[in-house]
């Protein structure tokens, strides 16, 4: 896995308001330089000069070379030197209530996390993962470790009602997991809420914009459907919809709303699982780029530099706008 990143990446807004500026100058230099010639050579101007050939392929050709050089000033990486591992640390927050149980997602919302997390353990390489457990309390199950398959194996073994106090506090999962992260020296990690977004608390993304001032990053991945279910449990007579004191069964659906709260509190992502390697893509595609560019910038790590292919290319753009004549000769009858 090659995570990419943007060493200068910050400046990407001065980098973009140079491009579009130096663009317009480039298109206002063109037309000043065709007026001149209209007012010295006059009507015969096209006779003499030759009709303009060429003008949409030479601006392509001066826009790509524009944007490729973009990119070499925001200095890409192919990830580390030597082909180190990102090393990325995300500590996972595994809903462990009830609701977990229900079966409006197959086989249920807790089997569908537990394969997420299998998943993310296949493909998380060089990375540090940890297990935070909630429900009406959050505790601690795996503190960071690179043996990534061992925290995948605890999930697999654990089931709703894992927790024993009953409810569900996001927050408090949130502010343990950032908690681990800080006793291990993360400060730039992740954390993931894998859940149905119940949140009786209300904490959920006080915790989260918590963590992302401490530099963590917070996601949600929800499990469930919007529409109301019951939830299975087993029993001493077999399996049974779970009952609440006054006898009536419990009703659960999925809180999109405040996972979408949480996530956008915490600076991360935030999404209904539609299939089992959602949480290993997002790993891709943030978690491991996230943790290269914190090793670069901190000086932990030497980058992997990608400039040369992007300059090569710009350079090669440019000269094909330069070979393109700019002018065609017209042919006399």
């Amino acid at each position: 896995m090659i995570a990419v990143v943007f060493v200068a990446g910050s400046v990407w807004p001065l980098v973009a308001v140079a491009l579009v500026l130096g663009l317009g100058a480039g298109v206002a230099c063109t037309r000043r330089a065709q007026r001149r010639l209209e007012a010295a050579l006059g009507p015969r101007a096209e006779a003499l000069a030759g009709r303009p050939a060429h003008g949409a392929l030479r601006g392509l050709a001066a826009v790509l070379a524009a944007g490729l050089g973009g990119v070499v000033l925001l200095q890409p990486a192919w990830g580390l030197a030597g082909g180190v591992p990102a090393g990325a640390d995300v500590i996972l927050c595994l809903d462990a209530s009830r609701s977990m149980a229900a079966r409006d997602v197959l086989p249920s919302r807790w089997q569908a996390a537990q394969r997420q997390i299998a998943a993310l353990a296949d493909g998380a390489l060089g990375a540090r993962l940890g297990l935070v457990v909630f429900a009406g309390e959050a505790r601690l199950a795996v503190p960071l470790t690179g043996d990534v398959a061992a925290v995948a194996e605890l999930a697999a073994a654990l089931a709703p009602g894992a927790v024993e106090r009953g409810g569900t506090d996001p927050g408090a999962a949130i502010d343990l997991a950032l908690q681990a992260l800080q006793r291990s020296g993360a400060t730039r990690g992740s954390i993931v809420v894998l859940g149905d977004g119940e949140d009786f608390a209300g904490d959920g993304p006080a915790a989260a914009a918590r963590a992302r001032a401490a530099g963590a990053v917070v996601h949600c991945l929800g499990f469930g459907r919007e529409a109301a279910s019951k939830i299975v449990v087993e029993t001493a007579a077999g399996q049974e919809f779970l009952r609440a004191a006054n006898g009536q069964d419990v009703l659960t659906r999925l809180e999109r709303a405040q996972l979408d709260a949480v996530a956008r509190a915490g600076g991360g992502r935030s999404a209904v699982a539609a299939a089992d390697g959602d949480l290993r893509r997002w790993f891709r595609e943030e978690m491991a780029p996230r943790a290269v560019a914190a090793a670069v910038h901190a000086g932990a790590a030497e980058p992997a530099h990608g400039y040369a292919a992007f300059l090569c290319a710009a350079i090669l753009c440019w000269m094909l706008r330069t070979c393109l004549p700019e002018r065609r000769r017209c042919e006399r009858s």
